[in-house]
């Protein structure tokens, strides 16, 4: 069977990508014998083909009945060239069928002529007549040429008492083409209203009409039903949220995201990623470690610097410090940049694993791309790893320590507070010293007591004439030599 010139939207991109659009309705095949019995009913004056006339275009339309587009097309340009002998109703008759037979071809341009040709003839019966106009309308569409297309259709409106649904899309649609998204709402509007079923390309074209005009509101209401009808389209979920996000309603926004998610049509990184955000944005940040874990684990996220430095915020704002070291590590060690190590050592010194984050802070200041504030602090935290694993003595540990100190003494920033450490340190060292000092002297008097008990015995022994031992000759002997 031939196909009746249903004609399409072209699938032209423009900032929008317009989906496949279906055929916007059927163009009447004008067969004279019904035409004939149609006028009857209505009481109109009865047009007839020319006998000669109607036998040979009932053989060619019989020919593109039996899908034979070019043996019709072969027979109706003959007929044509008797064309000046015809009366305009047999004329326009013509004319309409070969038009018929060049859009079966995909002859869009001739098929244009002949249905415009047969229109001037002014012959034709009133319905066949406004069905071919709205063929024509549908053909500049096809052919992009919007502005004809939009002029074809108003004209065809005000000639119709009730214009359906794809008259009216096909209307929103040539107006969206020409970027006049102001006209293009209410056609829009009127197909969704007049549609038997909800057909997703009126909704895709109504959602692509309000973005433009920045209806923010009625876009999110469309949404919001396109994704009931629809869930399995991911984009309306993601369009949705990132309304929901524009109208400052984030908490509507993750419950969005998360319905989606779950329903398993969330698997983009991007996606992933800005769900778990979503997540720590409402104080759940354990469900977005997960979420994040999860993509990490099915390699649907990349386990790069950037992503494993979220992770690892994430865990902290879970209270899961343990598990976020690690992962904070690992985000250190791949970066170009101090910054990561920076933060890694600050969580291993509250975490008291002194000698860990000296390493940390070491390789920060090393690697570099810290501002003046973080270097400041780099170096006052390193002073204090160094510090805490000191111990009692350790004057070397502390030596290293305040030269980290000195370092950040160089910084108005921590200028106070490291003058302050160096100042500490050095009081421990003079009070080791001290003390130091105080241990000898008391040693030495303790000594000097003890050699003077130790005499005095002797010179008891000596006195009384008693025999000396050796231990008191010796001392007896060192005293009269002093």
């Amino acid at each position: 069977m031939f196909r009746n010139p249903v004609f399409g939207l072209a699938t032209v991109v423009r900032r929008f990508a317009l989906p496949a659009l279906v055929a916007l309705g059927s163009a009447l095949v004008f067969n004279p014998a019904i035409a004939q019995e149609e006028e009857e009913e209505r009481g109109e004056q009865v047009q007839s083909l020319d006998p000669r006339v109607a036998k040979q275009l009932l053989g060619a339309y019989e020919k593109m009945e039996a899908d034979n587009f070019q043996g019709a097309l072969g027979d109706l340009n003959k007929l044509m060239q008797q064309a000046d002998n015809m009366k305009p109703f047999d004329r326009a008759s013509v004319l309409q069928i070969r038009g018929q037979a060049h859009v079966n071809v995909d002859r869009v341009d001739l098929a244009m002529k002949d249905f415009q040709a047969a229109l001037a003839e002014n012959a034709l019966p009133e319905d066949a007549a406004l069905q071919l106009q709205y063929n024509v309308a549908q053909l500049h569409f096809q052919q992009e040429n919007y502005k004809e297309a939009i002029r074809g259709l108003v004209a065809w409106m005000r000639a119709t008492e009730e214009p359906g649904a794809n008259a009216w899309f096909l209307l929103a649609a040539a107006l969206y083409y020409e970027n006049d998204y102001e006209k293009a709402r209410v056609p829009v509007e009127r197909a969704l209203q007049l549609a038997e079923s909800r057909e997703r390309r009126h909704f895709d074209l109504a959602n692509m009409i309000y973005s433009e005009l920045g209806l923010t509101e009625k876009r999110s209401r469309l949404l919001s039903i396109m994704v009931s009808i629809w869930a399995d389209e991911v984009s309306y979920w993601k369009q949705l949220a990132g309304l929901y996000m524009q109208e400052e309603k984030s908490k509507d926004a993750l419950s969005t995201m998360e319905l989606a998610y779950k329903s398993g049509l969330i698997d983009e990184e991007s996606d992933i990623l800005s769900l778990a955000q979503l997540y720590s944005v409402h104080n759940n940040p354990h469900r977005g470690a997960a979420v994040l874990e999860a993509g990490m684990k099915a390699d649907q996220v990349e386990r790069d610097v950037e992503n494993l430095a979220l992770l690892s915020q994430l865990l902290s704002q879970a209270r899961e410090h343990k598990r976020a070291i690690p992962v904070l590590r690992e985000a250190a060690s791949l970066s170009d940049t101090g910054e990561l190590a920076y933060r890694l050592g600050q969580v291993l010194l509250a975490d008291e694993q002194n000698e860990a984050a000296e390493e940390a802070l070491a390789s920060a200041l090393n690697k570099g791309g810290l501002d003046e504030g973080q270097r400041a602090n780099a170096w006052m935290l390193l002073g204090t790893a160094r510090f805490n694993q000191a111990g009692p003595g350790d004057r070397e540990q502390r030596a290293a320590a305040d030269k980290a100190f000195a370092s950040a003494g160089d910084f108005a920033l921590t200028r106070v507070e490291a003058t302050g450490w160096r100042e500490y340190i050095k009081a421990i060292n003079d009070t080791e010293d001290r003390q130091a000092r105080l241990e000898r002297e008391q040693a030495e008097m303790l000594a000097e007591a003890a050699r003077e008990r130790e005499l005095s015995a002797c010179r008891s022994q000596q006195i009384a004439g008693r025999t000396l031992t050796e231990e008191c000759v010796e001392v007896l002997d060192e005293e009269s030599e002093g």
